[in-house]
C-alpha cells in the first residue's frame, strides 16, 4: 500500500532531501521570507526498506515559530510516503540576511535477521533567508550596433530576490543620444523570488550625422509598504547611418579600427545575380553546341 499526501510547493522554492539507506525526507520551502510573514515548509517522508516505524520528524528554529513543529508516522512500508505542511512565521525581530533551522528526524527500523527494531536519527541543518525589503535587479539584452532611424529592440528580466514588491517603473533615457518610441514599462506587483521579463523599442533621429556611442541607462523605481527604493542599470550602443546600398542588420563586429557589419550591399547581389544568368546562358549554349557536332 502506498499512502500519499499532497502538499504545497511554493512556486519559488529550494529543496533539501535527507536520506539513509532506510529512509528519505525531501523539505520544500521559500527561497526568501520575511519578517512577521507566514510561510510553509512542506515535508515528504518516503521509506527505502521494509519495516520502517514510529517515524518522527521535528523542525525547530529560534528565528522561526511554528503551529505544530513535529509529524509523526506510525509505519511505512517500502516505496510509500507521506507528506506534512509546517505552518510556520518568522519572528519580527530576526535580523535581514540568512538563519538556520534544525531538521531531526527519529525512526525504527527492523532488519529480517533482527528480533528487535533498532533506532535511527537523521539530522540536518537548512538555510533560510529572510529579506524584510524587495531587492530586484534588472538585467538587459540589446544589439551593440543599429542604424539611425531605425527601430532596434533592448530586452530584459526583472527579478525579485527580496520581499514582494509594489509600483515598478522603468525608464530608457540616454544624455549622449535621442531617443524616441516606447521607453517606458511599469509593473505593479512582484513577489518575492518571482521575475518580469519587459521590452522596450525605440529608434535614434534619422538624421545623426556623425557615428555616435552613446550610453543607454535604465533607471526605475519601486516600493514596499512603507520606502520606495531604486533600481539602475545601462548599456552601450553604437549608431551609424545605413549606407545607401546596405541591407540586413547594423549590428556587427570590431576587428581594430574597422567595424565589420552583417550587411550585403545592393550591387552585391545585383552583380551575384547577373553573375549566375550569364554562366546559366554560357553552358545552355556550351550543351547547344555539343548536340549539334552530334
Amino acid at each position: 500500500m502506498i499512502f500519499l499526501s499532497l502538499s504545497f510547493v511554493p512556486a519559488f522554492a529550494t529543496q533539501n532531501n535527507i536520506s539513509d539507506s532506510n529512509l528519505q525526507v525531501e523539505l520544500t520551502y521559500p527561497d526568501m521570507v520575511k519578517q512577521g510573514s507566514e510561510f510553509v515548509l512542506s515535508s515528504i517522508v518516503k521509506a527505502m526498506v521494509d519495516q520502517v516505524s514510529n517515524i518522527t520528524l521535528t523542525i525547530s528554529s529560534p528565528e522561526i515559530e511554528f503551529s505544530q513543529n513535529s509529524f509523526h508516522i506510525d509505519r511505512l512500508v517500502k516505496d510509500s510516503a507521506l507528506g506534512n505542511n509546517f505552518n510556520a512565521k518568522v519572528k519580527q525581530e530576526t535580523p535581514d540576511g540568512t538563519f538556520l533551522a534544525n531538521v531531526e528526524v527519529n525512526y525504527y527500523v527492523k532488519g529480517y535477521f533482527e528480533t528487535q527494531s533498532m533506532k535511527k536519527t537523521l539530522t540536518q541543518a537548512i538555510q533560510l533567508n529572510a529579506e524584510s525589503k524587495p531587492i530586484l535587479t534588472v538585467d538587459i539584452q540589446a544589439p551593440g550596433d543599429v542604424f539611425a532611424g531605425e527601430p532596434f529592440s533592448i530586452k530584459g528580466i526583472i527579478k525579485n530576490q527580496g520581499a514582494n514588491a509594489q509600483n515598478i517603473q522603468l525608464t530608457l533615457t540616454s544624455s549622449e543620444i535621442e531617443l524616441a518610441g516606447k521607453k517606458s514599462f511599469s509593473v505593479s506587483n512582484l513577489d518575492s523570488g518571482s521575475m518580469a521579463d519587459f521590452e522596450f523599442v525605440v529608434q535614434t533621429p534619422k538624421e545623426l550625422g556623425t557615428p555616435t556611442h552613446a550610453t543607454i541607462h535604465i533607471n526605475g523605481t519601486y516600493s514596499d509598504e512603507v520606502k520606495i527604493y531604486h533600481v539602475g542599470n545601462s548599456l552601450n550602443v553604437f549608431a551609424r547611418q545605413r549606407g545607401v546600398l546596405e541591407i540586413g542588420d547594423a549590428n556587427g563586429i570590431w576587428l581594430g579600427s574597422f567595424f565589420i557589419a552583417p550587411v550585403v550591399g545592393v550591387g552585391t547581389i545585383v552583380s551575384s545575380v547577373i553573375g549566375f544568368l550569364i554562366f546559366a546562358w554560357h553552358y545552355k549554349n556550351k550543351k547547344k553546341t555539343r548536340k549539334s557536332k552530334r
